[in-house]
């Protein structure tokens, strides 16, 4: 394309313009002067309108591959600018998805040591339960054994004063031995009454404990639900910055296609300038055939327009190689030639295209993944709210575990009141059989029937008694 010559430019054209414009001697009578001057002006008319349209051919063309460049300049420039602005949204999208990723991953291990809480809740409670079925059972064994024991209770103690009473009618004594008694039954069972208290304050110094393990526990508990709020809160803030960035990408995208129209209407009024620039070089044509004497400068002036016309060829030759070393990439080498150029432009546009299709896809996998933080969120919530029903059933279960433990508590001092009663009871009978010398009869029977016998040998003691006063008497 470069190496072709304008037409008029030829080596025949130009030997034709010598030969026309030549001074040739001849003699006057064989040619006429004026028919060679209208030859002569007739070939540099000829020419003059050859060189016109050469200029005219030339200047089109030159406009054609200015316009042609600068496309490709402007086309290079943009495509530039947008794969280097998809690379950076591509980079920070990957970013986020990757961190998402992260995320996601920490939510399922959140959520997978909340079912694990829930489980062991669950086993808690379960166990607790158990526990206190078993309690209840106990209760219900201690109640029915505490009303045996309060009915032999009420026996013994019926029998025992009876016995007492009966003894002092029997033995004749007077009231103030049995208060006697009584106080020392009183000092015996205060004594084992401080013992008992020592033990119950123990025992409390060991719920107390226990109280505080459990509170700490509670803190824990605590302490871990609201780490899960405030990573419920951050997760909910980095969503609404992610729902901000792809605003302002959206904005971004509308302010790109607004510079594109603006660019489209200067094309247009290039395009204006361009056709009234046409119009002048007509206008200039014209007066360029009224000038017929300034044919020899425009000699000069296309000899000038072709130097610079090489020159632009030469300057158009560089400006693609530095387009096409510009998009040369180290997996891809492009020719310094237009269908090359163009063809690599047409591979940054499907390229391009791909990019957008990726960022659509990311933009859509973002969705998704915020659709599953939020559904992540859900569950969470939920768990928390298992988690909250559980400790609450977990409370009412400790509360009545502690009423149980009161109940066991009250009836196992009864109960031990009531061994205490017994013992001190049998203790009575023994010194009473030891005093009457009934030891042997006291271990074979049971007693009641140890009571009775204790009555008869003291009925029989006061009946001898009575004897011997009356042969005292008698004797005296």
């Amino acid at each position: 394309m470069a190496d072709e010559e304008a037409p008029g430019n030829t080596e025949e054209d130009w030997r034709v313009y010598e030969v026309l414009c030549k001074d040739t001697e001849m003699e006057a009578d064989d040619v006429d002067v004026a028919t060679s001057l209208r030859s002569d002006l007739a070939a540099l008319q000829f020419k003059r309108e050859r060189l016109a349209e050469d200029l005219k051919d030339m200047h089109c063309q030159l406009r054609s591959r200015e316009q042609r460049c600068m496309e490709l300049q402007v086309e290079a420039d943009q495509l530039r600018e947008q794969n280097a602005r998809q690379n950076a949204v591509i980079i920070s999208l990957k970013k986020r998805l990757s961190e998402l990723e992260e995320r996601e991953r920490s939510l399922y291990a959140a959520q997978g040591r909340n079912e694990i809480a829930i489980q062991t809740l669950q086993r808690d409670n379960k166990y607790q339960d158990d526990r206190a079925k078993e309690l209840d059972k106990k209760i219900r064994n201690l109640e029915m054994d505490l009303t045996t024991e309060e009915q032999k209770k009420e026996t013994a103690r019926n029998a025992f004063q009876d016995l007492v009473r009966r003894l002092s009618v029997a033995l004749g004594t007077e009231p103030c031995e049995s208060a006697h008694m009584s106080t020392e039954a009183l000092v015996h069972k205060a004594s084992e009454l401080v013992q008992e208290l020592s033990r119950l304050r123990n025992r409390n110094l060991t719920c107390n404990d226990t109280l505080a393990t459990l509170e700490i526990e509670l803190r824990t508990c605590r302490e871990n639900l609201e780490r899960t709020i405030a990573d419920k809160e951050c997760l909910q803030r980095q969503s609404a910055s992610q729902l901000l960035d792809l605003d302002r990408l959206k904005q971004e995208k509308d302010a790109i296609e607004l510079h594109q129209r603006v660019t489209e209407r200067e094309l247009l009024e290039v395009k204006d300038k361009l056709v009234a620039s046409n119009r002048s070089l007509g206008s200039a044509g014209t007066n360029i055939a009224q000038q017929e004497s300034t044919i020899c400068q425009l000699k000069d002036e296309i000899r000038i327009r072709e130097e610079k016309c090489q020159k632009i060829q030469h300057d158009h030759h560089k400006y693609l190689e530095m387009v096409s070393g510009m998009l040369c990439t180290p997996g891809h080498f492009v020719e310094t030639c237009e269908t090359a150029i163009k063809d690599r432009i047409r591979e940054l546009i499907t390229e391009n295209k791909d990019k957008c299709a990726q960022m659509e896809a990311m933009r859509e996998k973002l969705a998704h993944d915020s659709a599953q933080l939020d559904r992540h969120v859900s569950m969470c919530e939920q768990a928390n709210a298992r988690i909250r029903a559980l400790e609450e059933e977990k409370c009412h279960l400790e509360s009545r575990l502690r009423k149980a433990d009161a109940e066991i508590n009250s009836c196992e001092m009864s109960r031990e009141g009531l061994k205490r009663d017994k013992s001190t009871f049998m203790n009575f009978l023994e010194r009473l059989a030891r005093a009457l010398n009934m030891e042997e009869i006291s271990h074979d029977v049971g007693v009641d029937l140890h009571t009775e016998s204790l009555l008869l040998r003291a009925e029989q003691l006061a009946r001898l008694e009575s004897d011997k006063l009356v042969d005292k008497v008698n004797t005296f």
